[in-house]
């Protein structure tokens, strides 16, 4: 037995496994790809933000070219009311000068009733007539003192009709210059709308694929990293928010110290008129009582004075000023009273679309809608935001009061640059048409590029 046990074989345990250690090449691979998926994930996001970034950028481009197509119709309208004046100018002067030029013949005809050569009078029927009948020797010896004034009228009349003619040319000609820079604009206000709206469609598309993109790196689903996104960019748009609510605020401070400080000037004047009105009453009295002095007889005994109940003297009234008128602009009652009915116009406007060129009434550009809503307080506005910085008072930001208007430009110190006009509505809002894909609306005035310019209708 021993001899067989020693004989019997253990059965042979299985060999362990080696452990699978990656070598250093597919660790520093492993982290190479781990690097690269995390720059993916960054440069995606990165994509995601430019994105918006891109479509506010186009808005703006599409926003300059609807008012760049404005203004070159406000510049057609100018020049066809230039035109027609013109050439109702021309007209009236050629009908006088038809009419001067009958009176002539008239004279003429006189003349050879009384003994002229009938043969001189065929000139009168050529355009140069006139001047051949008084360059014949005949004619001169025949025609009166009369005559030669109206000739000389007529000559008068002919330069200013002539004059008259060639600006009539010339102002059509400006009309079919702004005529075909109006169509020059409005192509290129379509294109910049079309791009943008090609633009919205791409990168509606291009977002999807970069979020499923990201859901892939992340091994997430589609809706968490969707979701991901959109928080990231409320989380954007939330800090932007705080930042024009700070400078809102910021600016209603201004505003308020404004109004102080004009408060505190007012007073002041107030204060220095009293004063100059009570000296000027105490001057008087002094004056009263040393003319009763001086009016008193010479060497007469002095009399016990009489004692007598003196009036109380009444404090003499200031002058009463004549109110100044309300003046457009002038931020009294009448501009109060407008800007509350151009604000109730504009709010009531809230949700409707942005169409640039449109003025109403159920589709807005910026410059449109401030017209439509002054329209409705009296004040007559041109639909092109640079023309209506032209026409009303120029203010700074702290003069800002409900109503005002609100202007951005391409160039901070160039109105003529002026793209984009608001109404401000206080507190650091304003309402306003904003771009193609956003309805009239209510906004931070801060919410977007700071404004440049502001004006009091």
């Amino acid at each position: 037995m021993t001899g067989t046990m020693a004989l019997t074989t253990v059965p042979a345990q299985a060999d362990p496994r080696p452990p699978v250690i990656p070598s250093r090449i597919q660790v520093d691979a492993a982290r190479q790809a781990a690097a690269a998926q995390a720059a993916e994930v960054a440069a995606i996001e990165q994509r995601l933000a430019g994105a918006n970034a891109r479509l506010e950028q186009l808005g703006r481009a599409s926003g300059i070219a609807a008012e760049k197509y404005n203004g070159a119709v406000h510049r057609l309208r100018q020049a066809q009311r230039d035109a027609a004046a013109a050439a109702d100018r021309a007209t009236k002067a050629a009908q006088k000068l038809a009419e001067q030029r009958r009176q002539i013949g008239r004279f003429a005809a006189a003349s050879y009733q009384g003994g002229g050569d009938v043969a001189k009078l065929a000139p009168l029927l050529s355009a140069d007539g006139p001047q051949q009948l008084l360059d014949s020797a005949g004619a001169s010896r025949s025609v009166s003192q009369a005559m030669q004034g109206s000739y000389l009228r007529f000559t008068a009349t002919q330069v200013v009709s002539n004059a008259f003619k060639v600006q009539a040319d010339q102002a059509v000609a400006k009309v079919k210059a702004a005529a075909d820079e109006a169509a020059k604009a409005k192509a290129a206000a379509r294109s910049a709308e079309a791009d943008q709206a090609a633009a919205v469609a791409a990168i509606g598309g291009e977002r999807r694929q970069q979020i499923a993109r990201l859901a892939t790196l992340r091994r997430t689903s589609y809706q968490v990293a969707d979701q991901r996104q959109r928080g990231l960019e409320e989380l954007a748009r939330q800090r932007a928010a705080a930042l024009a609510a700070q400078k809102a605020e910021q600016l209603r401070r201004r505003i308020a110290a404004h109004e102080a400080a004009e408060r505190a000037r007012i007073a002041a004047e107030q204060a220095r008129l009293a004063r100059a009105q009570r000296a000027e009453q105490e001057r008087r009295k002094q004056q009263e009582q040393a003319e009763q002095k001086a009016a008193k007889p010479p060497n007469r005994p002095a009399r016990p004075p009489v004692k007598r109940a003196e009036p109380p003297v009444k404090p003499a009234k200031p002058p009463k000023k004549k109110p100044k008128a309300d003046r457009p602009g002038n931020g009294g009652t009448t501009h109060r009273k407008g800007a509350s009915a151009a604000i109730a116009f504009a709010l009531s406007q809230l949700g409707e679309p942005y169409v640039w060129g449109a003025q109403g009434p159920s589709s807005w550009d910026c410059s449109g809608l401030t017209m439509a809503a002054w329209e409705t307080a009296g004040v007559r506005l041109p639909h092109y935001s640079v023309a209506q910085y032209e026409q009303v008072r120029h203010i700074s930001e702290e003069e800002l009061r409900p109503g005002d208007l609100i202007f951005w430009s391409e160039q901070a110190d160039d109105p003529g640059t002026i793209f984009h006009v608001a109404l401000y509505l206080g507190g650091g809002r304003m309402v306003h048409a904003p771009r193609s894909g956003r309805p009239v609306t209510v906004d931070s005035v801060y919410y977007w590029e700071d404004p440049d310019f502001f004006g009091r209708p």
